[in-house]
């Protein structure tokens, strides 16, 4: 998981320091804000390290009949692409896999999370199906759509998120995209758990050393107990 410690506060961190009438914390969430971007980024890099990526998509495409395995292309090399026409609308990830004499071209847009209003919903929607129409034609292999919600365990809450409008046959858990790829999705999980207690140790020191924050944190506690009481 990115840690806080090492994000630094956006320079449009003034809406943070608006919204809580006090700088310093509003910087301490622009950093928070900017961790949490960046574990998006993170989760990506972990899953494209641990499959075969292609190094010349051009040249993948160019065969009929693809090596056995399971073969990666990230978003930026789906945009170095010449086969491919691009509108901006390039999925996360092109997976290609072939066992057992059956061969697939899986595209997927990867998720932190899963929740996502109307119009970003129908968004991500029209654009993976919309480069799926472009492009099919330079693929040999059956195409197949997915929205993956890593850290979620059922397709009905991912369709629920994307506000129904993906269908449940396109909603892929992070269990599921990875046993498509062949890893170990409870490694990555445990991995990325491992800095949850490092963030919030830093975030309530760094909150507790706001003068201001120290001597409200300490105001709210003395006049509720029940406030400080961790049994509570």
């Amino acid at each position: 998981m990115a840690l806080i410690e090492k994000r630094q506060a956006a320079n449009s961190s003034g809406s943070y320091i608006r919204l809580f009438g006090d700088p310093d914390l509003g910087r301490l969430i622009s950093r928070v804000h900017g961790a949490v971007i960046a574990s998006g980024s993170e989760l990506e890099k972990m899953i494209s390290t641990r499959v075969k990526t292609i190094d010349d998509l051009d040249t993948f495409l160019c065969q009929e009949i693809m090596p056995e395995g399971v073969f990666l292309a990230t978003k930026k090399m789906v945009k170095k692409c010449r086969a491919f026409t691009h509108r901006n609308s390039e999925p996360d990830f092109v997976l290609f896999r072939r066992r057992g004499g059956k061969q697939s071209c899986h595209l997927i847009e990867l998720k932190d999370g899963h929740v996502f209003d109307t119009k970003k919903a129908q968004a991500e929607r029209t654009a993976i199906h919309d480069f799926a129409s472009r492009n099919g034609q330079h693929i040999h292999y059956k195409i197949q759509t997915h929205f993956c919600a890593f850290n979620q365990e059922r397709r009905q809450d991912i369709v629920a998120g994307f506000k129904n409008r993906i269908h449940v046959d396109e909603a892929m858990t992070g269990r599921e995209f990875c046993a498509l790829l062949e890893i170990d999705y409870d490694e990555i999980v445990t991995m990325r758990q491992r800095d949850q207690a490092a963030n919030r140790d830093y975030f309530l020191k760094e909150l507790a050393a706001i003068p201001s924050m120290r001597l409200r944190l300490k105001a709210l506690i003395d006049a509720d107990p029940a406030f400080g009481d961790t049994d509570a």
